[in-house]
């Protein structure tokens, strides 16, 4: 049993130890590439933009979105309920930080989504990239509604 303990709290340490050492920080050519990617991203996403979404996006794609609801691609893709709710919307990225792991990059952030002047969401995200073929490919989303925005909604 002692042994079986040791075993695990061993594994978990070393488990650690290589994904804090394998990190890097993105060189800053790779750091435009994903802001140029990223931005495409939220303008395909708030157009609704098939042509993103079957050349940017990988097949193995899922979101998870702050309204609770989780999708593969071809359920995104075939969700124009949820594509009329962006319509009109602008956005703002804030708080970005950058995460590379080989050819796997995570960005997490907050993202404002705006109506005029008036600040409609407001989402803490990760995202994860995959570069496939020279190409950063989108491959996944989590979005959270941040305090301040859930408590607003709740208060309407």
């Amino acid at each position: 049993m002692k042994y079986s303990k040791f075993a695990a709290i061993l594994t978990v340490i070393l488990f650690n130890c290589y994904f804090s050492f394998s990190q890097t920080k993105a060189p800053l050519s790779i750091q435009k590439e994903l802001e140029a990617a990223e931005n495409k991203m939220f303008d395909a996403m708030l157009k609704h933009d098939m042509a993103f979404w079957k050349n940017n996006v990988s097949d193995d794609y899922l979101t998870i979105n702050a309204d609770g609801v989780m999708q593969t691609k071809k359920e995104a893709m075939a969700d124009h309920a949820k594509a009329k709710m962006f319509e009109g919307l602008s956005y703002k990225i804030l708080d970005r930080k950058m995460r590379l792991y080989g050819n796997i990059a995570i960005i997490n952030g907050r993202s404002q989504y705006i109506m005029g002047d008036k600040l409609m969401a407001e989402v803490f995200h990760t995202q994860i990239w995959k570069k496939e073929k020279g190409k950063w490919m989108f491959n996944g989303w989590q979005g959270t509604l941040t305090k301040e925005a859930a408590a607003n909604l709740n208060s309407n």
